[in-house]
């Protein structure tokens, strides 16, 4: 990750991305940030249209993003700016960032109410690199990283971009973290109780751990914990994990072990994006 391209929409929320960008483009060491807003025409009112009479709008939309943005970004050249016109939000975020080799996009990750919801779960199934998902409270560092994971191939995503962190400062401490249930329909047929399903279930993930950490020379850098989400969602349990870690960071591939085409994504992550945010998530592709 060199540069990323950030999605601003002239809401409250410019003002929680634009920050969290400030504090990646230094705790990262980016050698750009690349700001854009999409102006969708057919979504200004006529009325406004009357108000502004020859004036352009796209002009007035840059001076006002750009007051915002340089309040961090002192100086022009540490930053782009881009004002877009196209009637699908999504895939201009998308062009824009093959367009010039970006491979990461950070949009705000605002309340489910908000109706935001499905223009992220559209971006991610259609941009082929990762995405950062940003709430309003967002802690400006990446000290506790939380890893929710099925330890499936996909895993492997998540090694490689943890490795490339490992020369952050501070360290960050990394908590892998696997749910796991037992379906009620099994237990009629199998001579044991609930508690020793749940133990043995235990034991064979812990194994699953210890043969992965193996194969790709993990160190004892990363803990691990698997949890029995009884009557709870996975989202629920990463939600518990995250505040009892006070996780700075969520992050997670996009789709989990279920080999299904690559324009849909994972169940758990349609969730996460439907909750009220609570944490950064940063989705890998």
């Amino acid at each position: 990750m060199k540069t990323i391209l950030v999605a601003v929409d002239l809401t409250d929320m410019d003002e929680t991305v634009i920050r969290y960008a400030h504090f990646l483009r230094k705790h990262l060491n980016l050698t750009a940030v690349n700001f854009v807003h999409n102006i969708r025409t057919y979504d200004i009112d006529e009325a406004i249209k009357d108000l502004l009479g020859k004036k352009d709008i796209k002009t007035i939309i840059q001076k006002n993003l750009r007051t915002k943005i340089s309040r961090l970004f002192k100086e022009d050249n540490t930053y782009t700016l881009d004002i877009l016109q196209h009637e699908n939000t999504e895939y201009s975020l998308k062009n824009l960032a093959e367009q010039n080799n970006i491979n990461t996009i950070v949009l705000g990750f605002k309340p489910k109410d908000s109706g935001t919801a499905a223009m992220s779960q559209k971006l991610i199934r259609i941009f082929k690199g990762d995405v950062i998902l940003v709430p309003t409270a967002a802690p400006l560092r990446w000290n506790r990283i939380l890893v929710p994971t099925d330890l499936s191939a996909t895993f492997q995503l998540i090694i490689r971009k943890l490795q490339l962190l490992k020369g952050l400062e501070p360290k960050p401490e990394i908590r892998i973290l696997k749910s796991f249930s037992i379906p009620s329909l099994f237990f009629p047929f199998i001579d044991i109780d609930d508690n020793q399903a749940i133990d043995q279930t235990y034991k064979h993930i812990n194994k699953q751990y210890a043969d992965i950490k193996k194969k790709y020379a993990l160190n004892d850098e990363y803990t691990f914990v698997a949890r029995y989400q009884e009557d709870q969602s996975v989202v629920d349990i990463i939600q518990k994990e995250s505040k009892n870690f006070n996780a700075d960071l969520i992050m997670m591939t996009a789709k989990g072990s279920n080999k299904i085409a690559t324009i849909f994504i994972g169940s758990t992550i349609n969730e996460l994006i439907n909750t009220n945010p609570f944490q950064v998530i940063y989705i890998l592709k």
